[in-house]
């Protein structure tokens, strides 16, 4: 506290100097002038960052807006992929139950009297081949399904990461 109030004392203006009346005045007008001066300077610094802060700040929703575009855009691609994606799934459900009902037909045809038995022996590869068919619509469907799964996004980020 003694040290603080030495600094005080010790910035503090001496009046055992003589100063002539004109000088005290040239100083006070000279401290006057260069307060106009500085706060001009500051005023104009102010305008200038003012003006930087409203060109960062539109190129900030000029981005934004562009961020916002691209993810609307991708979207849309994204839901037409997914969309055409499960259209195809349908299509491949109908030929897997076309094989089913001919694998039923086939299956009736084998307790059925009336067909011969030279038909009745090929009725079995008829069945295999039917079989075929079904598993190589489903390993198909599993990698139509894993292309849905596993898409690896290209939208950016707000954050810009």
């Amino acid at each position: 506290m003694q040290d603080k109030m030495m600094t005080i004392q010790s910035n503090l203006p001496t009046i055992s100097k003589v100063y002539a009346p004109l000088d005290i005045v040239g100083k006070t007008v000279g401290r006057y002038f260069d307060y106009k001066r500085e706060t001009a300077m500051i005023e104009h610094e102010t305008i200038k960052v003012k003006q930087q802060t409203k060109i960062l700040l539109a190129e900030i929703e000029r981005r934004l807006q562009l961020s916002l575009d691209e993810n609307k855009k991708n979207f849309k691609q994204e839901m037409y992929r997914l969309k055409t994606i499960a259209k195809s799934l349908k299509k491949d459900s109908k030929h897997r139950d076309y094989h089913y009902k001919q694998i039923e037909e086939l299956t009736k045809m084998l307790s059925n009297p009336e067909i011969p038995l030279s038909i009745k022996e090929t009725i079995p590869t008829l069945m295999a081949i039917a079989h075929q068919s079904i598993d190589k619509e489903n390993h198909l469907a599993m990698q139509k399904l894993d292309l849905m799964r596993h898409v690896p996004s290209n939208q950016i980020l707000l954050e810009g990461k």
